[in-house]
């Protein structure tokens, strides 16, 4: 087989880029369904996804091209942390009021009187400190990040922070004063597809992509790249495939694993940090969260980072006689000792956290299920620029060009893998990038 650009990964980076060319183009997934990270499951007829991913932009084109490509529900964010067995609105500085009088004090003054705040932080915990203060770090955004990343924030890099604005103080006031402020308003109403989850928008760019003449091919097992004088050969088990041109949108450490390159490449390769995810799924009679989509538990007791209640999200996802479907995500690296737990353990140990944070009776425990994400989030260690920019440059120095989330080892949301798709089109479309 021929292709003019060979596509490697049907996930959202893939199918939208397929969509959006004008070149022939053949996408090669791996798995027999398309989705990769975006796609979604189904318990007892209830979709879910690795997430729940949720529709929002800043950028208004994007955003405008996913709410009229499918039918979507338009909602209000109501997240809530758990800290202490209070229910505090997020984000946490927003709501000060929740805690009790000695921490409420402790975390506006040391937020007004702040003496980090004219350093310039060099990392991720530095960054907490002079955006916010001691008060509001130490009492969650450190323990609630050490959780969430497995990774010390001292470690970290300032990449996946520092777009975060710094608080007014008179809302930060506010807050303490018992008057609930909004913080990143760009997320307060978001959308969601209005039945069959996330997979419902990847379904959408499939057939944008399909009826633009495109190739989806699912089910295909790359065994190596091999570079020629006009291009490359895809050696699959499926046969051979000819293409001018090779766009990366599979993980970059499976990439790797089809290519030959320096060892200089491979040692940056090795050092790009992730976290893999166990998603556990919960059906219950019913549960004591209340009306909201998502809870954070900085508590480093309870195994689960963030749980979401998939009822919030409209009717298609609401089982019979008001009985809810929770999602708990745990997060962990690879070799770690969490990966090293049996999965029943740690379905175990989220029931537990569930029970003990009040939030369900386990005998109202209907059914619950596992899935296991192994690329979920990157590690923006101190590192990983310097290491992200070698293997990348390396890629682009053979004329291989990538998009998506772990394709580029960026933390992208869809919107922003999307953005990216769109502009390597245009270059593609001029004739760039060849």
């Amino acid at each position: 087989m021929k292709t003019d650009i060979a596509i490697l990964g049907g996930g959202v980076a893939g199918l939208s880029l397929a969509s959006f060319i004008d070149r022939q183009a053949m996408v090669l997934e791996s798995q027999p369904v398309v989705g990769g990270l975006s796609r979604s499951y189904d318990m007892n007829g209830i979709a879910y996804d690795i997430g729940p991913h949720i529709i929002f932009s800043k950028n208004k084109q994007v955003l405008d091209m996913h709410t009229t490509m499918i039918e979507t529900n338009r909602l209000r964010r109501s997240n809530r942390i758990v800290y202490k067995g209070r229910y505090v609105k997020y984000p946490f500085e927003n709501d000060l009021a929740a805690l009790d009088a000695e921490e409420k004090d402790y975390c506006l003054k040391e937020f007004l009187s702040n003496p980090y705040e004219h350093y310039q932080p060099a990392n991720m915990l530095q960054f907490f400190l002079s955006t916010f203060g001691e008060g509001i770090t130490r009492l969650y955004l450190q323990p609630y990040n050490e959780k969430i990343w497995k990774f010390d924030p001292a470690f970290m890099s300032t990449q996946m922070v520092d777009r975060i604005p710094k608080p007014p103080a008179e809302d930060v006031i506010k807050s303490a004063n018992g008057i609930p402020t909004e913080g990143y308003t760009h997320q307060l109403y978001f959308h969601y597809p209005k039945a069959g989850g996330f997979q419902t928008l990847v379904n959408a760019y499939r057939d944008r992509a399909l009826a633009k003449g495109q190739t989806i091919q699912t089910g295909v097992r790359i065994q190596k790249l091999e570079p020629t004088a006009d291009g490359w050969r895809v050696h699959t088990e499926q046969g051979l495939i000819e293409a001018r041109q090779i766009v990366n949108c599979m993980p970059l450490h499976e990439l790797f694993k089809l290519l030959e390159t320096t060892d200089e490449v491979r040692q940056q390769l090795s050092r790009l940090l992730y976290n893999s995810i166990y998603v556990v799924m919960v059906q219950v009679k019913k549960d004591n969260i209340g009306d909201h989509i998502a809870l954070y538990l900085p508590d480093k007791d309870t195994i689960f980072h963030r749980l979401s209640r998939l009822n919030f999200l409209g009717e298609n996802y609401q089982l019979p006689n008001g009985a809810s479907t929770l999602m708990a995500e745990v997060t962990f690296r690879p070799g770690s000792y969490l990966a090293s737990l049996p999965q029943s353990q740690i379905v175990d140990q989220v029931i537990d956290g569930l029970v003990a944070n009040k939030l369900i009776e386990r005998g109202d425990i209907m059914e619950t299920t596992i899935r296991h994400e192994p690329y979920a989030y990157v590690i923006y260690d101190l590192d990983h620029r310097q290491n992200a920019d070698g293997v990348l440059n390396y890629l682009t120095s053979k004329g291989i060009h990538s998009a998506g989330r772990f394709a580029q080892f960026e933390y992208l949301n869809t919107d922003g893998v999307v953005e990216q798709t769109l502009k390597l089109a245009e270059t593609i479309n001029a004739g760039g990038a060849k």
